[in-house]
Order: C-alpha cells, then sequence, then structure tokens
C-alpha cells in the first residue's frame, strides 16, 4: 500500500507542472496583431522598432513590453499596451489542449475576367498569402512552461486547379471568371480545387524566457518594410524550416534553415543546351508528368542568421548573413549549418551563394521612425578578372528606404508610411558555376492539385516579391482601434523591366548600366482600400478594393474582395 501511494505520489508529481504552469511559448505569426499593437506601441513612444524578425515566441512580446512604463504611457499607447499585454497573458495561462474553429467566407469579384494578366492568384492584388482557407480547426498543445505546439487542419481551395486526363491536362485558373469564392464544392471549386496541402501552419516550440525554437512549417519575416523585404519576406505562403532565436533587453540572434526542392525536379534540358522551367515538373518517358509519384531529388536550402542591436532606446541596427546552398546530389556538409560560421568563407560558389543585407531605423522623435535597406547579392569589384568574353559579372543589389509618422486619435493610432525600392535587374539571379541549374534566390514551393493527382512547382522570390529590375514607390495610410474597427488606403507605383523568375543569368559589358527597369518594362499602379469590422457572436467582416492599371501593355482591372469570418 505505502508503495502504491509513493508511485502515485511520483506520478503526480511529474504531471501537475504540466497544467500548472503558465506557458508563454506560443509563437505569434507574422501577421499576429499582438506584434502590431506593440510595434505601434514603440512607435508612439519614440522607440526603434520592435525585432524585426517574426514570427515571435510569447516570452519576447513580453520582453518587449518589460522595457516600457505603463505608467508614463499616454491614453492611446496605455490602451495598445494593456491589449497586447491581455493577449499574452490569456493565451499564456490556456489549458495544456485547446480547440479552436474558424471560418472564412470569402468573394473575389473583378470586372476584367477577360484579360489573362489578371488570371492566378499571384495576380491577384491581395495576394494568395492573405486569402484564408473556407475552414480551419487549430489545435493547440501547451506542456510544462517550455513546450508548445500547433497543428492547423484547413479545408478550402488549392492555389492551382488542374486535372490530369490521360497525357494532355486540363486546364483552369483563378479569376478566369467575374465572380469566384474560397468555397469547397460551389462553383467552380469541384473536388478537383479541394486543397489537399494543409497544413500551412504546423510545428513544435520550446524555449525560456530568452530563447525559442521552432521546427514545422509557418511563415517568416525579416524586415520592416511595408512593401516586402530584401532577404526573407512574408509574401511565402509557408516554410518548410527549423529555427533558433535568443533574445535579450538590447540584443537578438537568429538561425534560420529553410529548405525547398532542387531545381532539377522542375526544370529540365530541352535537348539544346538549355534549362526550361515546368510549373508541372519532370514527364515520363511517354510524355505524362509523374505527378505525386515523382522522386524528389536533390538539395536546396536557406541557410542565414540575422542579428539585431538596439544601439540606443531609439536606434536599431540589422546584419543578416546568409546562403542559398545546393546540392544534386543531396550532399551536406556540417559546416553549411554552422550557426555562427562566416557563409561567404565557405569559398565553393557551385553549392553556395551567398548573400549579405544591412537594415537600420531610427524613431528621431514621438511618433516617427525612418528607415532602410540594403542588400548585397552580388558585387563587381575593379580589381576581379574579367569572363573569357571580356564581361563581368553583373552587380546585384538592392535599395529601400521609408518614413512612418503615427500619432494617438481618439482611441485609435492614425498612421502614414511612404517607401521607396530599387532593385538592380540581375538581383537574386545567378548562374550555378559548375552545375546545370542555377543556384538562385528563385525558390519553389511544391503544391498539390487536382485531388493531389498533380503536383505544381510554383515559383516565389524568396526575398522582395517583385523580384530584381524593379523602382517601386508606395503610400500608405491606415486608422485602427485596437481590438475593433480599421481602415485603411494605399497607393503604388512599380517600374518593372524584364527580368523575372525565370530569366537566365549571364555576364555583362563592363561599360553597360545596371540601372533598372531593363527593356521591355512595365509600369503599374494600384489604388486601394480597405476595412475591417469586428462584428457581434464571434462574427467579422473584411473588405478590400483595387484598381489596378498597367502600361505596356494597356489594361485594367477593379478586384475586389469580401470576408465575412466566425471564430471560436
Amino acid at each position: 500500500m505505502k508503495k502504491t501511494a509513493l508511485v502515485l505520489l511520483s506520478l503526480l508529481t511529474l504531471i501537475f507542472p504540466l497544467f500548472s504552469l503558465t506557458n508563454s511559448q506560443k509563437i505569434y505569426s507574422v501577421d499576429d496583431p499582438v506584434y502590431g499593437y506593440i510595434r505601434d506601441l514603440y512607435l508612439l513612444e519614440g522607440l526603434s522598432t520592435p525585432s524585426t524578425t517574426g514570427p515571435w515566441s510569447g516570452s519576447e512580446l513580453e520582453r518587449m513590453l518589460e522595457i516600457l512604463d505603463r505608467a508614463s504611457l499616454s491614453e492611446v499607447s496605455a490602451g495598445l499596451y494593456d491589449r497586447a499585454f491581455e493577449i499574452i497573458k490569456a493565451d499564456s495561462s490556456e489549458p495544456v489542449f485547446s480547440l479552436g474553429l474558424d471560418i472564412h467566407e470569402e468573394l473575389f469579384i473583378h470586372t476584367n475576367p477577360a484579360e489573362q494578366r489578371f488570371w492566378e492568384r499571384e495576380n491577384w492584388w491581395r495576394g494568395w498569402e492573405n486569402e484564408n482557407q473556407f475552414l480551419s480547426l487549430v489545435t493547440e498543445g501547451r506542456f510544462g512552461s517550455s513546450l508548445y505546439g500547433i497543428f492547423n487542419l484547413s479545408f478550402g481551395v488549392a492555389r492551382d486547379w488542374r486535372k490530369s486526363s490521360g497525357e494532355n491536362p486540363t486546364y483552369r485558373t483563378f479569376a478566369d471568371r467575374a465572380v469566384w469564392s474560397n468555397t469547397p464544392f460551389v462553383g467552380p471549386n469541384d473536388v478537383d480545387q479541394f486543397n489537399m496541402n494543409f497544413p500551412y501552419r504546423t510545428f513544435v516550440a520550446a524555449g525560456t524566457d530568452y530563447w525559442s525554437l521552432q521546427f514545422g512549417r509557418d511563415r517568416l519575416s525579416w524586415g520592416n518594410g511595408t512593401t516586402g523585404n530584401f532577404v526573407i519576406d512574408s509574401h511565402l505562403k509557408f516554410h518548410n524550416m527549423i529555427r533558433f532565436s535568443a533574445f535579450g533587453g538590447t540584443f537578438k540572434y537568429t538561425f534560420l534553415v529553410s529548405s525547398f526542392p532542387h531545381p532539377m525536379n522542375y526544370y529540365y534540358d530541352d535537348g539544346s543546351g538549355n534549362m526550361v522551367y515546368d510549373v508541372l515538373g519532370l514527364k515520363r518517358d511517354d510524355g505524362s508528368y509523374y505527378g505525386q509519384s515523382q522522386i524528389i531529388k536533390g538539395t536546396k536550402a536557406f541557410i542565414g542568421h540575422r542579428l539585431e542591436w538596439r544601439i540606443v532606446p531609439s536606434l536599431s541596427f540589422y546584419l543578416t548573413e546568409a546562403v542559398m546552398y545546393m546540392s544534386a546530389e543531396g550532399r551536406v556538409d556540417l559546416v553549411d549549418f554552422m550557426p555562427s560560421f562566416l557563409y561567404h568563407n565557405l569559398y565553393n560558389r557551385s553549392n553556395a551563394n551567398s548573400i549579405l543585407s544591412l537594415e537600420a531605423d531610427w524613431s528621431f522623435a514621438n511618433g516617427w521612425n525612418i528607415y532602410g535597406q540594403f542588400v548585397l547579392d552580388d558585387l563587381y569589384l575593379s580589381g576581379e578578372s574579367p569572363t573569357d568574353d571580356g564581361n563581368i559579372e553583373p552587380n546585384a543589389l538592392g535599395y529601400l528606404a521609408g518614413i512612418t509618422y503615427a500619432t494617438g486619435l481618439e482611441k485609435g493610432v492614425l498612421k502614414f508610411n511612404l517607401e521607396g525600392a530599387l532593385t538592380q535587374p540581375y538581383l537574386y539571379l545567378r548562374d550555378g558555376d559548375e552545375q546545370d541549374y542555377e543556384l538562385n534566390y528563385v525558390v519553389a514551393l511544391r503544391e498539390m492539385s487536382g485531388a493531389a493527382a498533380t503536383q505544381n512547382y510554383n515559383l516565389e522570390y524568396l526575398g522582395y516579391k517583385y523580384g530584381g529590375d524593379a523602382i517601386v514607390g508606395n503610400l500608405n495610410a491606415s486608422y485602427c482601434i485596437p481590438g475593433s474597427w480599421s481602415l485603411g488606403a494605399n497607393l503604388f507605383c512599380m517600374l518593372h523591366g524584364g527580368m523575372d523568375k525565370t530569366s537566365p543569368w549571364s555576364s555583362v559589358p563592363a561599360d553597360k548600366k545596371q540601372v533598372p527597369p531593363t527593356d521591355p518594362s512595365t509600369t503599374t499602379i494600384v489604388a486601394g482600400l480597405c476595412a475591417d469590422c469586428p462584428l457581434s457572436y464571434g462574427f467579422s467582416f473584411g473588405v478590400q478594393a483595387d484598381y489596378v492599371i498597367m502600361r505596356n501593355p494597356d489594361i485594367s482591372d477593379c478586384q475586389i474582395t469580401l470576408c465575412i469570418s466566425y471564430a471560436i
């Protein structure tokens, strides 16, 4: 009897902490409003932007709030502080297992369905990354004070619509009609359009008050740009990755490994030495596509570290150094995964392509912040030898700068942002040296369609979503009441040259000006409005309207997204 009692007591001693401790290791996504509240709070109080390397653990967000004196804040700042603190506190006190339900009914309407340039989700201005799945069951687990996990089981429509029919797949695409929705099994969204790519967000995380480790699938963002960020931008729907962050009051370190399919799985030799991209992957000898039967070969991974310093309360500096690593044989060397290594000094041009980014932001007065990003993908130095034909390797640089002003108005925050960016034509592009495939910063997300019978290798820039060869300007105004409604207006302008994700890399004459945009160039102007409003009983409503004008070719479209959501 005494032994039985002793065993039960020991088990209770081990198990009880799982149910009794608070857990602040929840990972808040890059678009979570909690981080937005803290970011606006810092801006209003004259502090430089809090860590721009997302996502963030609850413990890290708590550290961000700790440096502020709640009693000295203005009414609006105090409201932001309280809203963020209450959410983090409530999340940390959730039970070991929790279940949530989200339903999003989205309707997409546009005025020019006849124009193919406005077909496909990458041409819908709101962006595939912001399109919600129709239904999501979110399960979360918290174990003790240091372990957290999430699994988002979502049901919706796939990004691509393709149905195999013998050797010739039939094809239909998003927005080829005036009205579309995200509702499965309604209208064109038949069973072949059902999204079999879930979960888009699932991982396990561990951490303490000063570090966090995350392994799984999630969105990422490195930087505070409005139109995008140079090394890692949030427009990718997901990363399959492992991420470690250590953070204190004035310093943060992040190490990341994110994997992608090798180009050998979706590029083929056309017989004349040219490598050709095929979104559906490779074919069998009889001309049919492998689909999910294709053997995935090779290794491609982004490996990088990012350091952040808060020099003084109003000034922050960021350094990112990384490589895109690639091996057709799947070879991996441990030196490539050293968190403290200088990746430029791998000196293995056929397997690794390094990139460097410098960033800074300064809040020179309460409510004012100026920021900038510089990325160096490749730079030709005068002492370097030209290629055999007398040409030089092209520079691949990018520049981004912006200014933000915010002020409290009634119970909300009124904010204005002006941003500009310039990217050289060969940014993110590079040859493979001794490899047959280009070793660049264009990555593929492998997603299935046609009831999972067809694979799609959708190309994306890992960094700035508009890529190289672009001049971008953006003006944004917004008003938001924390936990309530918000309004926004945006004016976007871009000149983009002829270089794109599949453009081949080549050397250039030494006297050639490497200034965007190259010919043929396209001008894009987008004027947009958006609004979000909570309703009663867990419902909310959102709308976004964008008027898109393009020159060369001269086309236009009005794109409207309506969304009604329910959450418990």
